[in-house]
């Protein structure tokens, strides 16, 4: 029984504090998502069946949609928030987030620094480990 306690001890640790790093994700869907501000909601735009490949490294990830050359993005990570997952930020200041309850990664582009919001979001999902 005690080994049993250290073995998920050591496990919840690790997922508490890991980061996505070292692991290929493949997502199968895509959804765009706009900012309207007379509604103050996201309004989807268009989603459709696109095959992404993410190559997830510690300090970049590389990205190719529907088997075009992959492009490298330099990340750093931000935080860990309970709810939402881990929060990157972009060599480009976008915001990255891969909510791993939900097994969706989140792509927020475009702040607007008047209403001090991301007005546009692409979501990745039906994802799977390579």
């Amino acid at each position: 029984m005690k080994k049993i306690l250290i073995v998920l001890g050591i496990f919840i640790s690790t997922l508490s504090f890991s980061q996505v790093q070292n692991q290929t994700i493949i997502s199968r869907y895509m959804e765009f998502y706009e900012y309207n501000s007379y509604s103050n909601d996201f309004e989807k735009k268009d989603g459709q069946w696109t095959e992404s490949v993410m190559e997830f490294h510690e300090d970049y990830y590389d990205i190719s949609i529907d088997g075009s050359d992959f492009a490298r993005v330099y990340w750093e990570f931000e935080e860990r928030d309970e709810d939402l997952g881990d929060i990157y930020y972009t060599q480009d200041e976008l915001k990255f987030i891969f909510n791993y309850d939900e097994q969706k990664i989140y792509f927020y582009s475009e702040y607007d620094e008047d209403i001090k919001l991301y007005t546009e979001i692409i979501i990745l999902s039906k994802i799977s480990e390579k």
